[in-house]
């Protein structure tokens, strides 16, 4: 054999050994590739689903099925929407969206005095048990607007802040009207305070938005803490005008204390008396003229005027009440922006 042979058939094994190399890797390759691929598709289709599809119309059924659950969805989707539409009317009402006031600093003082102004007429006087009673300093929670304009950045905050404390108190005067008290009892709102206004809010081109805000969540949340006295009938009533409201408020905390910390001692009871000793004096003091007297001292001759006695000794009939309301603003979503996953819109 010549060495030019000899040097052919050693290219020519090189060259064998080389292409079963590859086969073998390539086999190898599409081997696990065919795994894959079957892995897949037993995780797509389910064997249940692949038992409907095979049946003979199985995929009509299917189809329809699918156009059922779409329609449910669809119906889903309405319920929802009709469920938070008044929520989002009610930031869209809130922010003054569109209004001149809601960006104008001197526009929106003038709202606020107005607001100011009407609420404080339909209010009651001092020692008024019909209406409810706005402390002297009230001002809604935005006294230091009183005497100057809030920076033109804040005005669109102002402005929402603005229209939820008078909603608010406006559902405490309405739960005051309505209510059905066993003694009609002094209402005092002594204080509103609502959230606080970042400095840079409605500002363009801020570095950082307000935490919590529509715009980084889809909604907007914000506190407003009540200070108040009054009877047990008109929290009641008050709590449940602000559950049943079309804008979406939601008591988050509150703390109740009665009028009176401690039970009065003997002697001050005996004052409670004092006013009905000249009536009771003419009744005998044993049998059952005894107990006709011990039934005018409890309720005594002005009892329309005057709340049953266990509940003056106890301090019931007036609740002093510090209770904290949230208002949740629903935000539209952006025409042709996606709303991320989880988001409410």
């Amino acid at each position: 054999m010549s060495q030019s042979q000899i040097m052919a058939a050693a290219g020519g094994a090189l060259f064998l050994l080389l292409v079963a190399a590859l086969g073998w890797f390539g086999w190898s390759s599409l081997g696990d590739t065919q795994g894959q691929a079957q892995a897949l598709a037993d995780r797509k289709v389910k064997p249940e689903l692949a038992a409907i599809l095979s049946r003979p119309g199985g995929a009509g059924a299917a189809r329809k099925e699918a156009v059922e659950i779409g329609k449910l969805g669809e119906e889903v989707s309405k319920s929802e929407e009709a469920l938070v539409a008044s929520w989002r009317e009610g930031l869209v009402q809130a922010s003054g969206e569109g209004q001149p006031w809601s960006q104008d600093a001197n526009q929106w003082k003038d709202r606020l005095i107005a607001a100011n102004d009407r609420l404080r007429k339909r209010a009651g006087k001092k020692g008024d048990n019909s209406r409810v009673i706005l402390a002297d300093d009230f001002y809604l929670g935005l006294q230091e607007f009183k005497q100057q304009n809030p920076p033109a950045a804040q005005v669109p905050g102002l402005a929402r802040q603005l229209s939820v404390s008078e909603k608010i108190v406006e559902i405490l005067m309405d739960a005051k009207k309505s209510a059905l008290e066993g003694y009609p009892t002094q209402c005092l709102l002594q204080t509103l305070v609502g959230p606080a206004i970042a400095p840079a809010e409605g500002a363009k081109g801020g570095s950082e938005k307000p935490k919590g805000s529509a715009e980084a969540s889809g909604i907007l949340r914000e506190g407003y803490t009540l200070q108040l006295e009054c009877s047990p009938e008109v929290l009641y009533g008050f709590i449940q005008r602000l559950a049943k409201d079309p804008w979406l408020f939601v008591v988050v905390d509150m703390n109740l204390e009665n009028d009176l910390k401690d039970f009065p001692k003997r002697s001050e009871v005996a004052k409670k008396f004092a006013s009905d000793k000249k009536g009771s004096e003419s009744v005998p003091s044993t049998g059952e003229g005894a107990e006709a007297g011990s039934e005018v001292a409890r309720g005594s001759a002005n009892a329309v005027s005057r709340p049953p006695l266990l509940m003056v000794l106890a301090g019931k009939e007036r609740l002093k009440v510090v209770i904290r309301v949230d208002f949740v603003g629903w935000k539209s979503a952006v025409p042709g922006k996606p709303v991320p996953k989880g988001k409410p819109t």
